[in-house]
């Protein structure tokens, strides 16, 4: 075949393959062709952009669509809307199956449709509007006279009662609408004091996922902070009580008691005042979301109330124990330490067991904190540690630091500091302890030493023998 002939008839190939792929592959099947053609009109639910509806006797709702499954509800005062609702909503017109035909010679008085029953407008993205007119049931039939435009039919499953529904119930019935994995800044005020946490967008678990900001910077306790945003995102409105603004002071709402203010990245999601216990029903109080004032479960206002030390993480020093990769201990002459190399720990040259070498990095993990201390100034500040760990993580530089000192007179313990924590933590005894042990246990494992087995211990702790007429009680049998 001539070179040029080959090159025109890939030229139409290409042709017809751009037409199938841009504008052939769009068009409908025809089953979607006969089910469109049942119908009283085709919407694409994607492209309305916002829906008016008008009830006899019942105010307007005007839904507008910020995206997908987020809508606003117009009005005085304005707030989310139920996004499910109106999806559903919007959903429902575009499924409006016709009984017979679609007619245009009808008298609208004939069938109410000059005084309808619900009156639903839709506007979408190119600026065009459809207008939806739904009237009286019709005669020996499960279907509803129904109008658009200049079509009229009988319609199936007709979403009167959607249609029909309050105002309020095209509310969002949640605190915010948001995702609470997505928030990054909670900001709480309780009249003069406020505390602040923030994470980023990724939250990084090895150096703890919450920050404190205010009153101190400082690590966060994340179970504290996500259990208090699962409080709130699990939490309902059951009513919507009409308060005049004159009135919030009545309710605890001006101010409220705590105001809690929702951040995801720079955007502010949400923020809610909480106010007094509603008299008549147990277990409920008055809430402000926005300008919004509803009735909420009092659950939250548990973790609302704690003290500022419920914020702080409560361990020593949060850690990622599988991203650890080196870890060095120091006290008196006791020195000990590892590092993780293609996957194995190394100490002195020597492969020693992971549960070994990561036991000093659980064991600062698990250590908890009892208390804070002011931090250490003068002649306290110069003080040598009695004891040091090191800790290296994948990605981190440089180690972090946990160093311990001698408690102050009359207490008990030992004060940590650690790097990233503002203040000193007094620990038990037992914490540097165990530290120790773990410690001599990875030197010995370096060193060739086996693992000292229970029975060795049970050898040189032997049970002492009772002295001659001692009693000794003796355990029953276990029953066969």
């Amino acid at each position: 075949m001539p070179t040029r002939k080959l090159l025109i008839l890939t030229g139409v190939f290409l042709a017809l393959l751009a037409f199938v792929v841009l504008f052939e592959r769009k068009q409908p099947t025809s089953e979607e062709r006969a089910k469109s053609a049942k119908r009283l009109v085709d919407v694409n639910a994607e492209d309305v952009v916002s829906v008016l509806l008008e009830r006899p006797d019942l105010p307007k709702v005007e839904l507008l669509r910020r995206e997908k499954n987020r809508w606003t509800l117009k009005g005085d005062p304005e707030g989310p809307a139920d996004g499910f609702a109106a999806e559903n909503l919007v959903g429902d017109l575009g499924r409006l199956d016709v009984v017979g035909e679609v007619r245009t010679d009808v008298d609208p008085k004939e069938f109410g449709l000059d005084a309808p029953k619900a009156k639903a407008t839709l506007t979408f993205k190119n600026k065009s509007v459809k207008t939806f007119l739904f009237g009286q049931a019709i005669p020996g039939t499960d279907a509803t006279a129904a109008a658009e435009g200049a079509r009229f039919a009988a319609v199936r499953a007709a979403p009167l009662a959607a249609l029909t529904k309050p105002l309020d119930e095209y509310r969002s019935h949640s605190l915010f609408e948001t995702s609470s994995a997505e928030i990054t800044r909670l900001t709480i005020t309780k009249g003069p004091n406020t505390v602040v946490v923030a994470r980023g967008a990724k939250p990084d678990r090895a150096a703890g996922g919450w920050k404190m900001e205010k009153p101190v910077s400082d690590f966060a306790s994340d179970a504290f902070v996500d259990r208090l945003l699962s409080d709130l995102a699990s939490e309902r409105i059951s009513e919507f009580p009409a308060i005049p603004v004159g009135d919030l002071a009545r309710v605890g709402l001006a101010p409220g008691w705590a105001t809690v203010k929702l951040e995801k990245g720079v955007e502010v999601i949400a923020t809610i005042s909480f106010g007094s216990a509603k008299a008549d029903t147990g277990g409920k109080i008055y809430a402000k979301v926005g300008n919004l004032v509803g009735v909420v479960g009092d659950r939250v206002r548990e973790s609302l109330d704690t003290e500022m030390s419920a914020w702080r993480e409560g361990k020593v020093l949060p850690l990622d124990l599988p991203a650890l990769r080196r870890v060095s201990f120091a006290a008196d002459d006791l020195r000990a330490g590892a590092e993780k190399v293609d996957g194995a720990w190394r100490s002195a040259g020597r492969d020693v067991p992971a549960d070994v070498a990561e036991a000093l990095g659980s064991g600062v993990a698990r250590a908890e904190v009892k208390s804070f201390f002011p931090r250490r100034a003068g002649k306290a500040a110069k003080e040598k540690p009695v004891a040091t760990l090191e800790l290296l993580t994948e990605g981190e530089a440089p180690a972090r630091v946990v160093s311990f000192f001698e408690a102050p007179s009359g207490v008990t313990g030992f004060l940590a500091e650690a790097t990233g924590r503002p203040e000193p933590m007094l620990v038990e005894k037992t914490v540097l302890d165990d530290l120790k042990r773990q410690a001599s246990a990875l030197r010995d494992a370096a060193a060739g030493k086996p693992k000292e087995s229970s029975k060795a211990k049970a050898a040189e702790n032997p049970r002492p023998t009772p002295e001659p007429g001692t009693l000794v009680k003796i355990a029953p049998a276990a029953k066969k």
